[in-house]
């Protein structure tokens, strides 16, 4: 596995840290520009029924991708023990266990999701009106569910054995890959946006290059 010579135990302890830390920020802001920008540019291309619909997904999109941002850095509490205590066997035996549950997670998040939109949205209390759209949108987040998981898993073995910067790298470039998608799919070809997002759900390429960097 190649990393980074970050070492957070040689040098200033608050250089390193600042070091580290600061990718983490930047990357957390690019982690919510995906349902940010669909809300600016739906809003401002498509008028407020599909606003509504899209900010009615909002609050549960923020949440799931928080909740694996959680679980990856929990997992990257181990890698980084068993990265620095220098033991092969453990670290690997670490890494696979988080792939295969970042794999399994998001095949099973695909399919309970895309099932249980309609159920979910009407437990968030989503207005009846703009449930149609909302449902069709949420279905298509579903829909690249696995790409969402796997990129967080893939980050935080990254961040775990102190490559902060490649991670964020990735994600900058799926988010200004998304906006750039946004803008052609529905401002160009006149889409809906539920209609473009497939195209531009860009995590599972960032999912791709994280695996390259990371094996």
């Amino acid at each position: 596995m190649h990393h980074s010579d970050l070492r957070m135990t040689e040098g200033s302890i608050v250089r390193q840290m600042l070091a580290f830390a600061l990718p983490l920020f930047i990357g957390n802001l690019f982690q919510q520009l995906y349902n940010t920008a669909d809300a600016l540019i739906v809003g401002r291309m498509l008028g407020n029924d599909a606003l509504a619909a899209v900010s009615a997904t909002g609050n549960l999109h923020y949440l799931l991708i928080s909740f694996f941002m959680g679980i990856a850095a929990g997992a990257g509490v181990l890698i980084s023990r068993y990265f620095g205590a220098e033991d092969p066997e453990k670290l690997e035996a670490a890494i696979h266990t988080n792939l295969a549950f970042s794999f399994t997670a998001g095949l099973l998040m695909t399919l309970i999701g895309t099932t249980m939109t309609p159920t979910i949205l009407r437990w968030m209390d989503t207005p009846e009106d703009v449930m149609p759209l909302a449902v069709t949108y949420t279905r298509i987040f579903f829909a690249g569910s696995l790409g969402l998981v796997l990129y967080n898993g893939l980050r935080g073995i990254m961040q775990a054995v102190g490559d902060g910067k490649n991670p964020l790298y990735y994600l900058i470039f799926s988010s200004l890959l998304n906006v750039v998608l946004d803008i052609t799919f529905i401002g160009v070809f006149l889409t809906p946006a539920w209609a473009a997002r497939p195209w531009r759900r860009s995590s599972p390429s960032s999912s791709a290059a994280c695996s390259v960097c990371a094996s």
